[in-house]
């Protein structure tokens, strides 16, 4: 397997890795879809502790899931889905109409955060928000259920993800939000923060634009750290948490340890999974299934447990997680012919 040059000449030896790709139309005949290799790397630890970063692997086209995957070239393929109970269902229909066997090994549950409570009162804060920021499917619902007890008060929201959006458009259809949205090019928080109109929607608005930022306990503070900086004015309010799950049915968790893919949707499914299933940075990779993560932040997670074999879309969502997925499987069949052994798609 050909890799970079490590700038340490005490690189030791591969630890983990995560795979990120990035998906373009070329400009070639027909318009055919071609890739670029976006930040893809595996990641070898020296004997200073010092990480080293390499390319590893052919991004997979957008086109993929339409044009060359039949919806049945993955049969007898098992892979588990480890989002919290309840959030499943998309893309285990997604991943069934390819002949795909899917477990569903729900490794999060949702809590009330501390701040729940406060947020009926804060959407009716007579200073207003400039925006409502919401960056994930379950802080749309925490956020709808206090929305629906402060009296449905019409709010700019800005969205990440198509799953968020999705979650809320039901209130956009009855007419109960009227008010403008704003969804970044990128499903990340970063982006947001880049790409969020900070300008006030009416005269009589604060000069600071207000920000009011529902979130879980265990997001990171880039959003309100970024928006700050920006001369926002951001409240945040932890309204609920993911932890991770303690213990699943026996047979669930043995079935799902003999599958080809384990998907991650948060850093909680990757540390309930380490705790369960007993897979570690101690585990030979090759005794590893694959990991397919929605997103960097959860592909990070496993870099940091030291689980090999990750792969994660460059821009989160359920469209570029399930073709992340297939990649995945394409990887573990290519191993499986080969014999095992290091379950990396290396290039030159």
């Amino acid at each position: 397997m050909s890799r970079a040059s490590c700038t340490s000449p005490t690189a030791a030896a591969t630890r983990s890795y995560v795979t990120s790709v990035q998906f373009a139309r070329g400009q070639g005949a027909a318009g055919a879809l071609k890739t670029k290799i976006v930040g893809v790397a595996f990641v070898t630890r020296s004997s200073s502790g010092r990480y080293c970063r390499g390319p590893l692997m052919n991004a997979v086209p957008t086109g993929m899931a339409a044009v060359d995957v039949s919806e049945t070239s993955y049969a007898g393929r098992r892979v588990v889905l480890t989002r919290e109970s309840g959030k499943n269902g998309d893309m285990m229909e997604r991943l069934t109409r390819r002949g795909i066997e899917c477990v569903e090994m729900p490794l999060i549950e949702t809590a009330v955060g501390a701040d729940a409570p406060s947020l009926p009162s804060a959407l009716n804060d007579p200073e207003g928000w400039t925006w409502v920021c919401i960056t994930s499917p379950e802080a749309a619902a925490v956020f709808l259920r206090g929305w629906e007890q402060a009296g449905q008060p019409d709010v700019a929201i800005a969205t990440v993800g198509k799953g968020t959006a999705k979650v809320l458009k039901p209130a956009y259809d009855a007419g109960k939000l009227r008010a403008r949205t704003f969804t970044p090019s990128k499903a990340n928080a970063e982006t947001l923060v880049a790409e969020l109109p900070l300008d006030a929607d009416d005269a009589s608005a604060p000069a600071a634009p207000r920000v009011l930022y529902p979130a879980s306990a265990k997001a990171a503070s880039t959003l309100q750290d970024g928006l700050a900086k920006r001369g926002a004015i951001v409240t945040r309010l932890n309204t609920y948490s993911t932890e991770k799950v303690t213990a699943v049915d026996e047979d669930v968790l043995t079935r799902a340890k003999t599958a080809d893919v384990v998907t991650f949707g948060s850093p909680s499914a990757v540390k309930a999974w380490v705790s369960l299933s007993g897979f570690d940075s101690d585990t030979p990779a090759e005794t590893h299934p694959a990991y397919a993560c929605i997103g960097g932040t959860s592909a990070k997670a496993c870099d940091a447990v030291g689980i090999p074999n990750v792969m994660f879309a460059e821009n989160p969502g359920l469209d570029g997680w399930e073709l992340v997925v297939c990649k995945a499987l394409d990887g573990a069949r290519e191993r499986s012919g080969a014999g095992g052994g290091d379950r990396t798609q290396s290039i030159d």
